[in-house]
């Protein structure tokens, strides 16, 4: 009897300690596995479908066949009579009068109030101060210092645009041909990726003028 009550208590702490680690090998195990969501479409649809309010179906005194009821659902906020348009109402209604003499009187308090209004959009006046004499001096010094005097030069000069400069004068022949000659040396020194990219916009330049694009 004392040695049974002596190796009783021995036995309890062993079963107990062998019950906590099949408890905590089974928890790890238990987190690891993994668990599946509302992932796939259906779930969620399914997770997602409420049903219909009851004021969507006819009473029970009616059928759906045989139901002439017409469902009014009204929003959160009451609608205000002078808002419904008066292609909902019928001639003889008295909303006609109450909407017409509200329309009336809203647009007497506009044109009668003295509201800020922003300031009027006038297009820019167009200048054409440049004289005939203007135009002779403007050609000669284009022809005799085309280097000096460019075409924004001109226009600052006599305060015109430079599209009119361009249209009044030219520059001479030497001065064209030094400037296509500069414009060929830095197109030589260009890669292929740059002069693929200017072929390639030449070639949407076209098509856009024929309204290919």
């Amino acid at each position: 009897m004392e040695a049974r009550s002596l190796v009783q208590p021995l036995l309890r702490s062993i079963s107990t300690s062998t019950s906590t680690s099949t408890r905590a090998a089974a928890a790890v195990t238990i987190a690891s596995i993994p668990r599946r969501h509302q992932s796939s479409t259906s779930r969620t649809k399914r997770a997602l479908k409420i049903a219909p309010h009851p004021s969507f179906f006819p009473t029970s005194s009616s059928s759906f066949g045989e139901s002439t009821q017409v469902i009014y659902n009204p929003p959160s906020s009451t609608p205000s009579v002078y808002h419904t348009p008066f292609k909902f109402l019928p001639p003889s209604d008295p909303r006609r009068k109450a909407n017409l003499a509200q329309l009336i009187r809203t647009s007497t308090d506009v044109s009668s109030s003295k509201s800020v209004l922003p300031p009027e959009l006038k297009a820019p006046e167009r200048k054409y101060n440049v004289t005939r004499e203007q135009v002779e001096e403007m050609r000669e010094l284009r022809a005799t210092d085309p280097e000096r005097w460019s075409v924004l030069k001109l226009a600052e000069r006599y305060g015109c645009a430079p599209y009119f400069v361009m249209m009044c004068c030219s520059a001479p022949t030497e001065h064209r041909e030094r400037e296509r000659a500069r414009l060929n040396a830095v197109k030589e020194r260009w890669g292929a990726i740059r002069t693929g990219a200017r072929e390639e916009r030449k070639k949407r330049r076209v098509l856009l003028h024929k309204g290919l694009l």
